[in-house]
């Protein structure tokens, strides 16, 4: 979880007015949420086309004139971003109060961008939403589960200015969990959202313990790839829906999954596209790029942006009645798994590589048990203490015991497949039942 400040969000007129018009414009006509889309989008062009250096040069005389006309705009790859990211910030770039953020995305190369007041007010309005699909209510508590390591030995954190439990579930074992449960009775929180192994992790730890009092009101998977097994596993033990959020650290895309199954596109947060690899939007079924152009982010506007990932097009009408529009799922969103040196499968392993500069690419592979192999490819900053952090922070997390290999290349191994992947394990699951990824293709 990005470390959450209170003033990033609290614009109170701002989000008064979102909090109104989020609630209603779910259930617009067809017609009326792109009349809304239309008018943001056309608002952000014309940001972009006085005040943003890159969009200055590169939008010149194309009309946009409607919505489909966007794809007169040339798809923005991560790399452009990447290498020239002060083209990307408006000439009035302090105004909008931006903050920093670094992501990997799923391709392991360590980014910045930016957020602004605005995208912030509308990611906390839409998050909000998607939540009180579920009964969540704003101000109750909400258990934020990750597969990651804290600063402090306890293995968790308070934000007490979001109401927010975060804990980590890499060190969970059957000899912790009682601690574990207990300090989740003490705050109560009625949600949990996480990684979808992390709160798998948890629930199977709580059952195999014969824990049965706690089970939360809803649960939200963020960031990774939300598997059947777990899935099942997961609604089996806490006795409701796991209602699944793909997003981005970009802030310009956010698609929402409701008790009813439906993956319903934000369409006031972002213009996503969903394209066949000959740039022609996916038909009903057929799988394309998401390219996503956020709607709110003045500081760092990014427009037709490539987002590496895929969905599945749909025409369907969603039955919770809701009008926002649906992809059938996101299929290619995947986080592969490593096994640690105990035999536990862990995930979140892109937090890693958050901090690190000097890398334009990153691979992590495991061919066999105890030995990772790291292929990094170098940017001009690289620094042999990049390295040596990156095996540090991984052992840290794999175990002390782990073998990592760090390997200097011009280009990561493994890249036949159609999506990109950071973590790619090649063992043979079937051989190491743990946590049931045996049943995981």
């Amino acid at each position: 979880m990005t470390k959450f400040y209170p003033t990033d969000y609290l614009h109170p007129l701002s989000l008064a007015y979102w909090r109104y018009t989020l609630w209603r414009s779910q259930y617009y006509s067809p017609q009326r949420l792109e009349s809304l889309q239309w008018h943001l989008l056309s608002r952000m062009l014309q940001h972009c086309r006085d005040k943003v250096p890159y969009y200055e040069k590169h939008l010149g005389s194309l009309r946009i004139e409607r919505l489909e006309d966007l794809s007169a705009i040339p798809i923005l790859n991560k790399d452009t971003v990447w290498q020239h990211p002060n083209e990307f910030k408006a000439r009035d770039f302090k105004r909008y109060q931006p903050r920093p953020i670094r992501t990997s995305g799923t391709t392991g190369s360590p980014r910045t961008v930016y957020w602004d007041k605005g995208s912030n007010v509308m990611e906390l309005a839409c998050q909000w939403r998607h939540m009180s699909w579920l009964g969540y209510r704003l101000g109750q508590t909400i258990l934020d589960l990750r597969s990651k390591f804290f600063d402090n030995p306890l293995g968790y954190k308070w934000h007490a200015g979001c109401r927010v439990l975060a804990v980590s579930t890499d060190g969970i074992e059957a000899a912790g969990i009682a601690d574990l449960a207990q300090l989740v009775r003490r705050f109560k929180p009625v949600l949990w959202r996480g990684h979808p192994l992390a709160i798998y992790t948890l629930c199977k730890c709580l059952k195999e313990a014969g824990i049965q009092d706690l089970k939360p009101s809803a649960v939200v998977s963020v960031s990774e790839s939300l598997l059947p097994p777990h899935r099942e596993f997961i609604e089996a033990f806490s006795g409701v829906k796991v209602c699944d959020s793909y997003g981005l650290k970009e802030h310009n895309a956010l698609i929402t999954q409701c008790p009813e199954g439906g993956y319903h596109v934000n369409v006031e947060y972002g213009r996503v596209e969903i394209l066949r690899s000959d740039g022609e939007p996916a038909k009903p079924g057929e799988e394309g790029l998401i390219v996503a152009t956020g709607l709110h982010n003045r500081a760092f506007p990014l427009l037709r942006y490539d987002t590496g990932d895929t969905a599945v097009a749909s025409d369907r009408v969603c039955p919770c009645g809701r009008t926002l529009p649906l992809v059938e799922k996101i299929s290619g969103l995947r986080a592969d798994y490593l096994l640690d040196s105990r035999g536990k499968w862990v995930s979140g392993l892109r937090i890693n590589v958050y901090d690190l500069s000097g890398i334009r690419f990153s691979q992590l592979v495991q061919s066999q048990p105890e030995t990772v192999d790291v292929y990094l490819v170098p940017a001009p900053d690289y620094e042999d203490r990049v390295g040596q952090d990156l095996i540090r922070d991984l052992k840290r997390k794999l175990g002390q015991e782990m073998i990592i290999n760090v390997h200097l290349v011009d280009q990561v191994p493994i890249r036949d497949r159609p999506k990109f992947q950071f973590v790619v394990n090649r063992l043979d699951r079937t051989a190491f039942p743990r946590h049931d990824m045996n049943e995981i293709s």
